[in-house]
């Protein structure tokens, strides 16, 4: 189960703020953080499913950034023709405006998805599962495959949203990136990211969705477990990207860079280093 905290106007000088975990099959082939060599109009720089070539979170030179988690459903259902993958690539190889981009999204050709796009000047989140687009206000945010919630600090507005829908993870994590937004390094919010668990209290529901109790940030497994974290801070005239990943059981992999001079001219594209083996 992925896990996307995000920050959006929190701060006056970092209009987004955000630190993701992508949870995975470690046998799915897979790329690092880089630029896109596909000659598109917009730069990319993220990693890429090499399966279906899209991406689960990316940016364009231009400080355009998009982002998508699976829904939790049925798996043996039939799959959609389309990969969700493709979305953040589609909206980031575009120039169109997140409201209008996400208006022309075909919902039924995707399995069940959570979908962020900002343009520069909106926060926009949709899932083909609620049907809903959402113009997203300034506050702290956590979202994994389930609907997203309401900021951290928030009062839920919808009482008939059952609690189990938002994963502990997230509500904790949130609170977490709330305390260090302000301040945080791209360090800083790797290291949150890597928190194997975060302090829970068994919810009343517990019995509907026992997983969504103990589900930790940070997963170690054999087979399937968080496989990269990532770290973006978009400032006002820069953007600074950082990408860490991992291994079955945590092994430390690939660490991948950039820094985006959104004002002028860029800065070193992509700078990528190895972390030895933990």
């Amino acid at each position: 189960m992925c896990l996307i905290l995000f920050a959006y106007r929190s701060h006056p000088e970092r209009p987004l703020v955000l630190a993701a975990n992508r949870d995975e099959f470690y046998a799915r082939p897979t790329r690092p953080a880089h630029w896109w060599e596909d000659p598109t109009p917009a730069e990319i720089f993220g990693g890429r499913d090499q399966e279906a070539h899209g991406t689960w979170l990316a940016v364009s030179r231009d400080g355009r950034l998009a982002a998508v988690t699976n829904w939790t459903e049925d798996k043996t259902a039939p799959k959609p023709p389309g990969s969700r993958g493709d979305l953040p690539r589609q909206f980031l190889t575009g120039t169109r405006p997140a409201q209008d981009f996400v208006a022309t999204i075909d919902l039924d050709r995707y399995a069940g998805f959570n979908f962020i796009a900002y343009d520069g000047r909106e926060l926009i989140y949709t899932s083909n599962r609620t049907n809903e687009v959402r113009h997203l206000g300034a506050g702290v945010y956590g979202l994994t495959n389930t609907r997203l919630g309401p900021p951290h600090g928030t009062p839920n507005a919808e009482p008939h949203m059952p609690a189990y829908q938002q994963w502990p993870k997230a509500v904790f994590g949130a609170a977490a990136l709330a305390a260090i937004v302000h301040e945080a390094s791209t360090d800083d919010l790797i290291q949150l990211l890597g928190q194997p668990h975060l302090p829970l209290e068994t919810p009343s529901d517990r019995e509907l969705a026992p997983e969504r109790s103990y589900s930790p940030c940070f997963i170690h497994g054999s087979d399937y477990g968080t496989r990269a974290s990532t770290a973006i801070i978009l400032g006002r005239d820069s953007l600074e990207f950082v990408e860490c990943q991992y291994g079955p059981f945590g092994e430390r992999g690939e660490r991948s860079a950039t820094s985006i001079d959104l004002a002028g001219t860029s800065k070193p594209r992509n700078k990528e280093t190895t972390w030895t083996s933990i």
